[in-house]
């Protein structure tokens, strides 16, 4: 993965994924290394991204130590963080609290990308872990892949403007496609239903550059419960 790429992340994530915490030994630092220093041996690289779009503010721990200075809200994205590798134990509480919602473990392997999300229900929490290694893109090549954390959409696809066949199709919650080479260009993309139900989410001026790595995520709800405002989007991050 091109781990120097700057992510493009909200000035409230930014402070919070700048203030991670680095107080245990099993956490090392930011993964964007721009010092010069050479890279500990035996680490690995995970981002966390908070997708439950009911959840309370909560707090991640690692091996009963918390990761986090400010709460990990909804959208929140922490971009890669550095890991000893061996198995590393993670929750999910309210903020503030002790009981855990969420929890997995997770055996992290030298010079490997991961990424974490906290996706469905609050009531339901649930934990998608994914590799993010692959292959080099070819030369002018970028490689993008979908991920669907929306809990109650359909089943979706996305479209790039001026093209016949989806470049994702047949996603539902929780799904998560390999990486997939696409020319580095400029795309208008749209999220849409084979169904036929009346999505349709317009992502205009999206440009994938030669050599990257992004992921498309789909999340919040198609339709919204009382009181709240989470409706289904699409985030593209830098992986």
């Amino acid at each position: 993965m091109r781990l120097n790429a700057k992510q493009k992340i909200p000035f409230k994530g930014m402070m919070r994924s700048m203030m991670m915490l680095v107080a245990t030994v099993f956490i090392l630092s930011s993964c964007n290394n721009d010092d010069g220093d050479s890279l500990p041996e035996n680490v690995a690289y995970v981002s966390l991204y908070q997708a439950s779009p009911n959840a309370p503010a909560m707090d991640i721990g690692i091996d009963n130590r918390q990761l986090n200075i400010y709460p990990f809200d909804y959208t929140d994205y922490t971009g890669y963080l550095r890991f000893y590798t061996g198995s590393r134990y993670f929750e999910f509480t309210p903020a503030n609290a002790n009981n855990v919602v969420a929890d997995t473990t997770w055996t992290l392997s030298a010079g490997r990308t991961y990424s974490i999300f906290t996706v469905g229900n609050y009531n339901d929490l649930k934990v998608l872990k994914l590799e993010d290694n692959s292959d080099a893109p070819s030369d002018g090549k970028a490689k993008v892949r979908l991920v669907n954390l929306s809990p109650d959409a359909p089943t979706l696809e996305v479209k790039a403007d001026g093209q016949t066949d989806p470049l994702f199709s047949g996603s539902n919650f929780m799904d998560a496609s390999d990486f997939t080479e696409l020319t580095a260009a400029e795309y208008d993309l749209m999220v849409t239903s084979p169904d036929d139900n009346g999505i349709q989410l317009n992502v205009p001026d999206i440009k994938f550059q030669n050599g990257y790595y992004y992921t498309i995520i789909l999340r919040g709800y198609h339709v919204p419960p009382a009181g709240n405002n989470n409706a289904l989007s699409v985030e593209i991050i830098v992986n």
